[in-house]
């Protein structure tokens, strides 16, 4: 197969920019689980459009509470947002590279089209005796973005308030 080093790279790009596109298409479908659509929205619509409600879940919390100096425990319910107990990480791919031994060539331009500033430079991956292509991709976890944790801290104040003291 023989290609030129522009078209090589052109596809790698396409490659890596679809990659993190599917990352963040995956971190929607993620964060569509914390949320219901609110009853008065359009059913059609698809998360994130459209309003939706913080998913929550009832639970119990013990508080202590002294009556005539006996102390009993008493459960209080709250309800508490889904996205406020489970983790998020933000993923995306850091850097990629490609580890390979090519032959490289000058393309044949035609007289009238030749152009030294503009001559393409041919690659060929022809398998040869003991040529190996190795690509690594190194997809790290980050930190979640600033709107995300603003959002998880307004559902964290908002427990607080209910949490007994």
């Amino acid at each position: 197969m023989t290609a030129t080093l522009g078209n090589l790279i052109s596809g790698l790009k396409k490659a890596v920019i679809e990659a993190q596109r599917s990352v963040s298409h995956q971190h929607i479908e993620e964060l569509r689980q914390f949320f219901v659509p609110d009853r008065e929205q359009d059913p059609a619509l698809r998360f994130p459009e459209g309003a939706w409600t913080a998913r929550m879940v009832g639970m119990n919390v013990p508080k202590e509470v002294c009556r005539n100096s006996a102390v009993t425990l008493e459960h209080h319910e709250v309800q508490v947002p889904l996205i406020a107990l489970l983790p998020l990480k933000s993923y995306a791919i850091e850097k990629v590279e490609v580890l390979t031994t090519l032959s490289l060539a000058l393309a044949e331009q035609a007289h009238s089209e030749a152009n030294e500033d503009a001559a393409d430079v041919l690659v060929s991956m022809r398998r040869q005796d003991e040529q190996t292509a190795e690509l690594k991709i190194v997809i790290q976890a980050q930190e979640p973005p600033a709107g995300y944790r603003q959002l998880v801290a307004a559902y964290e104040k908002l427990l607080n308030a209910q949490l007994p003291t």
